[in-house]
């Protein structure tokens, strides 16, 4: 069953919104985007997550699945869980409304090395409010760093927790280029993004087995969360949520999995 979820979710990602740099990779890198089947899903009223298992019958693991993500961090159990090997190259600047985020596909080359499995960078989005909790906080943002793993069956995804702090240059250079229309995007000739910069100094992390955050909520996710946050002015927070005032899912239970926390 698990397989099964796995396929069905690696399809929904393939799905292309708006027209790509590299149109064979950007379909495979659509983990917020509009499903194939054109069913609409969104975040409030009767298309809203409590919803989404009504909306399409691809989207049932939204209601019946047992390892549901986004969850409250806490409780974690301390283990060797090793380091996170993050090899990311700069980003071509294009910046994407998908209607459900804003998001910036990453070209090949850049990687994530997770207990031995190593995870190809497909793009970046980002959410707020926070759509995990740690410790029962929530955080003004967060940003996901979506990966494909190995066999194609699996997805890596690193999170960040972003508070109210100094002004983030590198999250800038996305927020200043934010198309207002869904369904479009924005490229900045000659310039990139440095998606390292977007990460902590320090990478302790909490792990578990988890699914995506939008439909169809398959569970086929390795989540790696940063425990450190990094910062955001509140003027960038508010240019996001001025577009996107709630784009979270609601907390689901962890049931009976394990959550484990990096030794340093």
């Amino acid at each position: 069953m698990r397989r099964t979820a796995l396929a069905a979710g690696l399809l929904a990602i393939a799905s292309a919104l708006a027209p790509p740099h590299n149109p064979s990779r950007a379909q495979q890198a659509t983990a917020e985007r509009r499903p194939g089947d054109g069913t609409e899903w969104g975040y409030a009223g009767p298309s809203g997550p409590e919803h989404w298992a009504e909306v399409s019958a691809n989207y049932s693991v939204c209601a019946t699945g047992t390892q549901e993500s986004p969850i409250d961090l806490r409780g974690a159990v301390p283990a060797r869980l090793g380091d996170l090997g993050i090899e990311w190259r700069p980003v071509p600047l294009r910046v994407a409304n998908t209607g459900h985020s804003i998001q910036v596909d990453a070209p090949p080359g850049g990687r994530l090395t997770m207990e031995g499995r190593t995870y190809e960078l497909l793009q970046f989005h980002l959410h707020h409010p926070s759509e995990h909790l740690l410790d029962g906080r929530r955080f003004p943002m967060e940003i996901h760093f979506v990966h494909r793993g190995p066999g194609n069956d699996l997805l890596g995804v690193v999170a960040v927790l972003v508070e109210h702090g100094a002004s983030n240059e590198a999250l800038e250079a996305v927020l200043a280029n934010m198309p207002a229309e869904a369904g479009t995007s924005r490229a900045v000739e000659g310039a990139t993004v440095q998606p390292h910069r977007l990460l902590p100094a320090e990478r302790g992390h909490l792990r578990y087995e988890g699914s995506l955050t939008t439909p169809p909520c398959s569970e086929n996710v390795d989540w790696a969360v940063l425990t450190r946050p990094i910062q955001a002015s509140p003027a960038q927070v508010d240019a996001f949520e001025r577009l996107y005032a709630n784009n979270a899912r609601p907390l689901q239970p962890l049931h009976r999995r394990f959550l484990l926390r990096s030794e340093r």
